[in-house]
């Protein structure tokens, strides 16, 4: 395939998503909280996106743009978990939560990154219902018959994170074109932090791992 079809393929992808800019990485960063001490939650996670977003791998922008947003609607209720908290839902009562996404210089390539405090358990109790979903999702559909939405999930290994990770690769067609998604989820503290790095063709697992430990190091300390 030559870039000139490729980039065509990138742009037709993106304009049929009918999400907006934040599928493709545009427009600003996003934040969120519940106000009192949710304030102090949320200026701390601003700090730790703009420290990770600073060490981010060569050809990444560390300028933010929109929070990532699923780019359809899985049938399956895991996949559907997965997806939904890779792009930021989540957090409650006197939690924060900051979304942003990053552009990358290979095709039709960003990450996006969300990171949500809970207070007591909540992150740990989230982490475990991910846990499960993830084990629950094998093959992402789109809910809407006839779009040419399908990926198939497998493990993904990341080696060394320093933090408690479940990774999984999502490799298959959306709207009919060549799509994979790598989608990170990492748990440290009170702090959930989800990751998803995309691509037209291939995504390269040893770049999602240094996105990983650039994103969630700072909130691993």
């Amino acid at each position: 395939m030559t870039r000139g079809i490729q980039v065509v393929i990138a742009v037709t992808i993106c304009g049929a998503l009918a999400v907006g800019a934040a599928a493709c990485g545009g427009g600003a960063a996003r934040d969120a909280s519940a106000g009192g001490d949710s304030r102090a939650e949320l200026t701390r996670l601003r700090g730790l996106l703009r420290e990770g977003a600073s060490h981010l791998p060569d050809g990444f922008s560390a300028r933010p743009r929109d929070g990532w947003v699923p780019p359809f609607r899985a049938v399956n209720q895991d996949c559907r978990l997965l997806l939904d908290t890779a792009a930021g839902a989540g957090a409650g009562p006197g939690g924060a939560r900051v979304a942003a996404t990053y552009p990358g210089d290979r095709l039709g390539e960003l990450v996006g990154v969300s990171m949500a405090s809970y207070a007591g358990q909540g992150a740990e109790l989230r982490f475990a219902e991910l846990t499960r979903a993830l084990d629950g999702c094998r093959v992402a559909r789109n809910s809407l018959a006839g779009r040419g939405t399908v990926l198939r999930v497998s493990r993904l290994r990341l080696g060394d994170t320093g933090a408690e990770v479940q990774a999984r690769r999502l490799r298959g067609r959306l709207n009919g074109y060549p799509y994979e998604m790598h989608a990170v989820f990492a748990l440290t503290g009170n702090t959930l932090v989800s990751l998803v790095h995309t691509g037209v063709a291939g995504v390269d697992a040893g770049r999602t791992g240094r996105l990983t430990r650039s994103l969630v190091g700072g909130a691993a300390s």
